[in-house]
């Protein structure tokens, strides 16, 4: 048939004759198997192009993405990635997406990304030994063989590939019920022998001797345990317990939480984080003699046949981390333990902001008893880091001419309001290395042997850039380090600042901190940002 001469019928008003006719039903035939035939291979080469894009993507497997790293460099950045691998027990499994299992369980994701990264890894039982459970509830039934390869084999695959390194293991427990105990927890308790770091965090009420009743290990011995965090209801006696059976145990975090020392007398004990009472901080020391760090709640109280004028003394204690900002009842907790401290050896001291009591809207109420602590104490204090603390501009000046050693200073305004903080112009200004000020009448400059000033989440709307560029500039002197016996108005050289403003506009300052250009370009680190917009770094 001519396709011309049917085309040609198209554009007339008259229609194909009857012979025709069929002759145009036989093409629409063909044309229809043409179709078919061409959607069957269209559909054949889609296949052939998915399995060459596998194909291609087990090919890309086999080749390192950072090929020239070599294999140390990548175990530590392996170690830094891996830092926990989380189990979650919460019902059934929902889907996960790549950047949740990164987060979830970095060890698994890693080791699959090509055979070399699958090497190292698995030749790293470090990263497979650190193991997170969280769960809200117990199923209360039997597990099937199957239930148990498919959803605890990777569990059981971490054990194994942790081999026989020491576990860091977190327990996040919200909710038990009875039953069956469940499988995940058999296999981790079935491994107390190697618990080197533990953490409980309970948020049920249960007693950490319920927990280890539950879980079939009251009773056990820690023989490798070294470091013991709780939060949660914790009763002196099982605490005890378990302190006892921990013979290398070394750190103990017990975050507001009020514990007797009468049964506890660990001298191997380095750190030790709780609230104490003033009869605990009477024995305190004595019986853990060889405390280098120490975290504490500010806010004491007395027990019954206390000397209130104690004096708790450690010349080993090192860095001091101390609460402040603790809602309790004055009558009840009048003091603060600054007034029962005397820490010669101190060199790091944290004012840390108690998240637990909200927010802070009075004035720090213990200048007099810090101040007492520091002139009693007599130490060398290098670094001082202030959160969160209702204290005027004056009287933070007055605190920092009695710390002439000081090399770090912090001072984080987070949740403080403008009136309220200490990061104020005239603070600045009495940091100039010989300008007096309002806030400081000596000629002589406070913190000489400053070295790195940070000035953080600054609430106020203005500020006097011009004194802060002054202030560093006084302060950079290349090379610069004091010694004993050097003048009292030599100063050494500022090598980091940072200063970060939340309610200021880059536009509303202008380039006032140009001039700190050149002594950035020297080798000063300078951060300055304004509502998240850095204009020096």
């Amino acid at each position: 048939m001519d396709p011309t001469r049917l085309q040609n019928n198209l554009h007339t008003e008259s229609g194909p004759a009857p012979v025709q006719s069929e002759e145009v039903a036989s093409v629409l035939i063909n044309i229809k198997q043409d179709l078919e035939d061409y959607e069957s291979e269209i559909r054949r080469l889609g296949r052939e192009m998915e399995r060459l894009k596998h194909y291609a993507t087990q090919l890309r497997s086999l080749i390192p993405p950072f090929s020239k790293l070599s294999d140390k460099i990548l175990q530590d950045i392996f170690d830094d990635c891996c830092d926990m691998n989380t189990f979650r027990v919460n019902g059934r499994p929902k889907p996960m997406h790549l950047s949740q299992a990164l987060k979830s369980k970095p060890a698994m994701v890693i080791s699959s990304v090509c055979s070399r990264w699958r090497r190292i890894a698995l030749s790293m039982p470090i990263i497979w030994s650190r193991i997170s459970l969280n769960w809200g509830f117990w199923e209360d039934h039997e597990y099937t063989e199957d239930e148990m390869e498919t959803r605890f084999f990777p569990l059981y695959n971490f054990l194994a590939r942790s081999q026989q390194h020491l576990l860091t293991v977190h327990f996040e427990i919200r909710l038990f019920v009875k039953g069956e105990l469940h499988p995940l927890l058999k296999q981790i308790f079935g491994q107390v022998g190697r618990w080197q770091c533990v953490s409980f965090t309970c948020h049920t009420g249960f007693t950490l001797s319920y927990i280890m009743g539950r879980c079939g290990i009251r009773g056990a011995s820690f023989p490798a345990l070294r470091e013991l965090y709780t939060r949660g209801v914790v009763e002196p006696e099982d605490l005890t317990s378990m302190i006892d059976a921990a013979p290398k145990l070394q750190t103990l975090n017990l975050p507001n939480t009020a514990i007797q020392l009468d049964g506890l007398n660990h001298p191997q004990l380095s750190h030790l984080d709780f609230d104490p009472s003033l009869c605990t901080m009477e024995k305190l020391f004595d019986k853990c003699p060889n405390l280098f760090s120490l975290c504490i709640g500010e806010s004491t109280w007395t027990g019954s046949g206390v000397d209130p004028m104690t004096i708790a003394c450690s010349s080993k204690l090192e860095i001091l981390t101390v609460r402040h900002g603790q809602r309790y009842d004055p009558p009840r907790f009048p003091y603060s333990v600054f007034r029962f401290l005397q820490l010669p050896s101190l060199k790091t001291l944290y004012l840390k902001e108690e998240k637990t009591w909200g927010d802070i809207d009075d004035p720090w109420s213990h200048l007099e008893h810090f101040m007492v602590f520091i002139q009693t104490s007599a130490f060398q204090l290098t670094t001082l880091t202030i959160q969160h603390l209702f204290i005027s501009d004056a009287n933070l000046t007055y605190i920092l001419v009695h710390i002439p050693t000081l090399q770090n200073l912090t001072v984080d305004d987070s949740g403080i309001t403008p009136k309220c903080s200490p990061i104020s112009s005239e603070l600045i200004e009495s940091l100039h290395s010989y300008r007096t000020s309002s806030l400081r009448q000596q000629t002589a400059p406070i913190l000489p042997r400053l070295r790195s000033l940070r000035l953080l989440n600054v609430a106020a709307s203005t500020f006097r850039d011009l004194l802060v560029v002054d202030m560093i500039q006084s302060r950079w002197n290349p090379g610069k380090l004091c010694t004993e016996g050097t003048s009292a108005f030599e100063v050494d050289c500022l090598r980091a600042f940072t200063m970060t403003f939340l309610n200021r506009l880059e536009t509303e300052v202008g380039d006032v901190y140009s001039p700190l250009g050149p002594i950035e370009k020297s080798g000063m680190m300078i951060v300055i940002q304004m509502s998240g917009v850095t204009l020096r770094d």
